[in-house]
């Protein structure tokens, strides 16, 4: 009589198990992915808003201790940038802000733009020289729908080409 020969058990995942654990590992990721995204743009857009209230203090502190507002460099269409302009470095090196403030996701679509008008330019009246600063663009439209800056004169609506915008030195006419 001779005896069945052992049966030879395999150790592992077979092939078919391999493909189902990484299609179920694939469809995890993303469902998830997008949502981690999203709530990082929200942040970004949270931190834009908030960086731009400290510039807006920096810029009136400035005007409150030099009688003017900064000036600007003038770099993309008579606007200076966060990202390569003048205002900022101003603001850093007589001290109303500690550093630069780069924009949380470090890209050039996303940066601030700040102007000084004369009195007067656009319908704009005020004792004097008057600022806008605002956002170019924000990540998400939440953003959008919950930060709605507006500065506007007579002569122009300075919100309109861009996502938000505010202003100082002067009032509508």
């Amino acid at each position: 009589m001779s005896l069945p020969a052992p049966r030879r058990t395999r150790s592992g995942f077979t092939l078919v198990e391999l493909v189902i654990v990484i299609l179920v590992t694939a469809t995890l990721i993303g469902i998830v992915a997008p949502k981690v995204q999203r709530q990082g743009a929200k942040a970004r857009d949270a931190r834009r808003i908030q960086d731009l209230r400290t510039v807006v203090e920096a810029i009136e502190q400035y005007r409150l201790d030099t009688g003017d507002y900064p000036t600007h460099g003038g770099l993309s269409g008579g606007w200076d940038r966060s990202s390569d302009g003048d205002f900022i470095p101003v603001l850093v090196q007589t001290g109303y802000l500690r550093g630069p403030l780069q924009d949380p996701s470090d890209s050039p679509n996303h940066y601030f733009v700040y102007r000084r008008f004369s009195r007067g330019n656009h319908g704009c009246v005020g004792p004097g020289n008057f600022y806008v600063v605002g956002i170019r663009s924000f990540e998400t439209d939440a953003a959008r729908a919950k930060f709605q800056g507006r500065f506007a004169c007579s002569g122009r609506d300075f919100g309109a080409d861009l996502d938000y915008v505010t202003g100082g030195g002067a009032s509508y006419q």
